[in-house]
């Protein structure tokens, strides 16, 4: 009996302890964890788009993430996007894709190099979607506190 006299207060602690954490983490998102979870949501998607085989996945991976390297640098930092000019950047950005297409037809053929940027292409759509249904899902967006 004495035993479950003293579970009941660290049992409590422990539950409002939890919900604390919880609630802090749930008032302030962390940007950087929200990109890196956008960038493995686009990886999970290409991936079950191509259906790649082991040796294909370990030649296009490397690519991939050249290209993706290649592609940041010309979108540029999120501060400066609103900057630059809208046409100069689309035609970097499809400089970018010339210049890798025909290393991702290298590593897994031209049918799935057109997959690719076709997934790559639908990955966007559905991410504003979400991203749209769900505005406080928005790296960089701060959401209200509920009390």
């Amino acid at each position: 009996m004495k035993k479950t006299h003293y579970l009941i207060p660290i049992i409590g602690l422990i539950l409002i302890t939890n919900f604390s954490s919880l609630q802090a983490q749930t008032t302030q998102p962390d940007p950087i964890n929200k990109e890196e979870k956008i960038r493995a949501l686009e990886v999970a998607f290409i991936s079950r788009k191509l259906n790649l085989t082991t040796d294909e996945a370990q030649k296009f991976w490397p690519v991939y993430n050249e290209y993706k390297t290649d592609m940041r640098s010309v979108v540029g930092p999120k501060e400066k996007r609103k900057e630059i000019d809208v046409l100069d950047k689309e035609e970097k950005v499809l400089e970018v894709r010339k210049k890798y297409k025909d290393r991702f037809t290298q590593a897994v053929g031209e049918k799935k190099m057109n997959q690719f940027f076709q997934a790559e292409h639908e990955f966007r759509g559905v991410l504003l979607n979400r991203l749209n249904k769900n505005p406080g899902n928005r790296p960089g967006v701060k959401q209200r506190i509920k009390k």
